[in-house]
């Protein structure tokens, strides 16, 4: 069911509910003169009122972001709550003031006089159940849906509970007031038990209207969500360290999330590449925390490692070349640096030439190195091909598999063929081996590339990796 329509059904049942409370309620309450019942039935009145504007602000809140609300209109439900600790603050003070003049009356047998009868009884008995049931599916949909007004509802009736079972105690001591001797101090005190009871409702009442009241507020001011923003800090480290989070904010507008992030990237990132980086982190985030509208801005990092192997890749990426097979080597003759370019296997190299040669002057003026040379790469390789064809996929899985066996390596997680023609391109992934360095994982699956291509000569151009990798 959806989450709008959910949070209405709600909010009309507990506005459908609340109105024959407060109608049995006054009844009953006008009929005992008792003022525990009568200030139940007040508190319900207001129930009604805030049900109703409850109804009223998830509707609104369900309207989608317009030119004008550009962040949605899911603040309505926190106005609807800060409104609905208001009005119980007026019903807290008007029950206080009615206790203290029925206390400090000069005729305290017509002031403190309640007609008790079965129905007094009954009807906040049936309160007690209707409200037990109400705070229950108001909690789970306020949950569910993460609806401010329909929380602030669930937390006003579970409250009522408490105030229900008071007013329920002062009437049973009332009825046990004609069993006492008076002028005792027990029956002075069960006389007053029901304005007492009263009070106690109307403490209930302040605790829950301070509750409702900070919680409003605090959304209203963009209160930030900080519990949100460590777990994205965590999980960008466990899953994205290479772009450390400079600084990150996180809010909620009604029930959808906003988060507002800097992360921190080489200075000489392409901006396609950026975009890429962008892409992941917000599916990161909304892994997390689902609709959340990531608004990511990257930011040059100073304090990115200033190795020599890591200076001469950002100047690569600056010319949008790939780089590979860096070798460093102080000799006799003086400082050395050898390079892999790597270049579209299309280009004409006369087109590269300048490229090139800004490269090789950017590396030697920031290393200050004697000689800098380059070797160029075709950036994609043209697969062999083979004349042999593969057998049917189960059965060539099933060799590829012994053959990896054969040579000891872990149990292959997946084997994926894609062949076009007489070109057959085998991809082994084995399980991850964390404890290896980047080197030791390097040599390790260039290894066991070399000895399957061996095993399974003229079949298939193989590739093992680790899963995650591909």
């Amino acid at each position: 069911m959806d989450a709008n329509l959910k949070k209405s059904i709600a909010a009309f049942s507990s506005v459908v509910w609340s109105g024959l409370l407060t109608l049995m309620k006054l009844v009953v309450g006008l009929m005992t003169g008792s003022l525990g019942i009568l200030s139940e039935a007040l508190h319900s009145a207001l129930d009604l009122v805030a049900a109703g504007g409850t109804l009223f602000a998830v509707k609104v809140a369900a309207q989608p972001a317009d030119d004008e609300h550009p962040y949605g209109h899911g603040r309505v439900e926190n106005l609807m709550a800060l409104g609905e600790a208001l009005l119980l603050l007026g019903t807290a003070a008007w029950v206080m003031i009615e206790a203290a003049q029925r206390l400090l009356s000069d005729n305290p047998d017509t002031a403190l006089h309640v007609e008790l009868s079965i129905w007094a009884f009954a009807v906040v008995i049936m309160s007690i159940v209707v409200d037990v049931n109400r705070a229950r599916m108001l909690y789970r949909v306020a949950r569910e849906t993460k609806s401010a007004a329909l929380e602030a509802d669930a937390a006003h009736f579970a409250s009522d509970i408490w105030s229900s079972l008071a007013v329920l105690t002062g009437l049973c001591c009332v009825a046990l007031a004609p069993m006492t001797e008076p002028g005792s101090w027990q029956h002075w005190l069960l006389m007053r038990a029901d304005v007492f009871a009263s009070v106690v409702v109307a403490l209930f009442i302040l605790h829950i209207c301070w509750e409702l009241g900070r919680e409003a507020v605090a959304n209203l001011m963009d209160k930030a969500d900080t519990q949100a923003a460590d777990n994205i800090r965590r999980l960008m480290k466990e899953n994205m360290p290479a772009y450390p989070v400079h600084r990150i904010r996180v809010r909620e507008v009604g029930n959808k999330p906003y988060v507002e992030m800097v992360v921190l990237v080489p200075r000489e990132l392409h901006v396609d590449t950026a975009h890429d980086i962008t892409e992941a982190i917000e599916a990161l985030v909304e892994r997390h925390l689902p609709q959340a509208e990531t608004i990511l801005h990257v930011e040059p990092s100073e304090s990115l490692p200033d190795t020599p192997e890591f200076i001469i890749r950002r100047i690569a990426l600056t010319h949008r070349f790939g780089v590979h097979g860096l070798v460093l080597m102080r000799a006799e003759e003086g400082f050395l640096i050898f390079a892999d370019l790597e270049l579209p296997k299309d280009a004409e190299m006369d087109s590269w030439q300048v490229a090139i040669q800004a490269f090789r002057s950017e590396v030697k003026r920031h290393l200050q190195a004697d000689a800098v040379v380059v070797h160029v790469e075709p950036q994609i390789r043209e697969l062999p091909r083979f004349s042999r064809p593969l057998p049917p996929q189960d059965v060539w899985q099933q060799t590829v598999r012994r053959a990896m066996i054969e040579l000891g390596a872990p149990l292959p997680s997946d084997i994926s063929t894609f062949n076009k023609g007489e070109k057959h391109f085998c991809i082994v992934t084995i399980p991850p081996e964390p404890s290896l360095t980047v080197e030791q994982s390097h040599t390790r699956l260039t290894q066991l590339t070399k000895r399957l291509s061996a095993t399974l000569p003229d079949t298939a151009r193989f590739i093992v990796t680790y899963h995650g990798c591909r």
